[in-house]
């Protein structure tokens, strides 16, 4: 509770401060004549919103506030926010250091969620229908701490995405400073991503197909359940096998692993983790946290109905994204 608190009063000090509102005012002019609603009113609105029909809401936070504003003059005051304001509040939000940790180690997980925006000509341009839907499409990309369930970084993007390269996006924009694992399911695994959390010094746990690289291919017919191989890409392998990487040269270590899995499949996990410091057990363990990640997706989907929108721009369709990770 002390932790919520803490973000409350971080994100009030935010919302009253007049550069911020400067920052994320739609255009200068916005919020210049003095009305009863405030820029600081409709992000706090915004952020409170529980699903309940608008003039409910409307009602509610008036109340609590002590003003008199009408439903559609909220809406209209909704409109000259960015959704950036939210996108801000977000990041703040995490600032604060997590408590559950694995061996001192924060968890941080992947996945991703498609979805059906409301046919307008703005969207319909921006995030083409699929194939399958006649509808534009959006790809929504997530960090999650499955230890504290926290999001701590988002992107919105049209579908059909490049998950790896979503995944990719956020690494490159990560901030936390910590000691961090993270963990990555079958999809995301690439030479590219294992040289960029290299470059960063960042620790992995990775579920691989048996045949993502021959010297892994290797280890999977092999006995070993527990064995440190080196991957070596030249620049006619590199060309031959259609990998991408930074550089026409890049050779690494990595554990590869073996989980047997209850009914006698096996797993094949690869890690720069050492032995000397996390067990084939504990390595397994790791992995195992990832369907937290997709449990929170799965509530952010049917409990928090973060699809369900009403708004049919842009804009405030990300308001209500970034609303809901903030305090999904």
């Amino acid at each position: 509770m002390d932790d919520i608190n803490k973000v409350i009063d971080e994100i009030k000090k935010m919302t009253n401060n007049n550069k911020f509102i400067k920052q994320h005012k739609q255009r200068p002019q916005d919020f210049t004549r003095k009305h009863e609603i405030t820029p600081t009113d409709i992000i706090l609105f915004t952020l409170g919103k529980t699903g309940n029909p608008l003039d409910f809401e409307t009602h509610t936070f008036c109340e609590t506030i002590n003003k008199h504003i009408q439903t559609p003059d909220m809406c209209k005051a909704k409109n000259k926010i960015k959704y950036t304001a939210f996108t801000e509040i977000f990041h703040t939000a995490n600032l604060i250091e997590p408590k559950n940790l694995y061996k001192n180690h924060r968890i941080t997980s992947f996945d991703g969620v498609t979805g059906e925006l409301p046919k307008t000509p703005e969207l319909m341009k921006k995030y083409k229908p699929s194939n399958n839907s006649q509808y534009p499409m959006f790809h929504a990309m997530a960090e999650y701490d499955v230890l504290n369930c926290v999001y701590t970084n988002a992107l919105f993007a049209p579908s059909p995405a490049d998950e790896r390269a979503l995944a990719y996006e956020l690494l490159e924009k990560h901030v936390y400073t910590g000691e961090e694992i993270f963990l990555f399911d079958r999809g995301f695994p690439s030479v590219k991503l294992i040289q960029l959390l290299e470059k960063q010094g960042k620790k992995f746990v990775m579920r691989v197909a048996k045949n993502f690289l021959k010297e892994v291919a290797v280890f999977g017919k092999g006995v070993s359940k527990d064995k440190l191989v080196h991957v070596c890409y030249d620049k006619r392998r590199k060309l031959l096998s259609h990998v991408d990487f930074d550089g026409d040269e890049y050779c690494f270590d990595v554990r590869c692993v073996k989980i047997d899995l209850p009914k006698g499949q096996t797993e094949v996990l690869i890690t720069n983790l050492s032995g000397d410091e996390f067990s084939r057990f504990e390595v397994g363990v790791l992995y195992g946290f990832c369907w937290r990640v997709e449990s929170a997706f799965l509530d952010l989907k049917y409990a928090v109905h973060v699809e369900e929108f009403v708004s049919r721009k842009e804009s405030l369709i990300l308001h209500r994204v970034f609303c809901v990770v903030v305090f999904g």
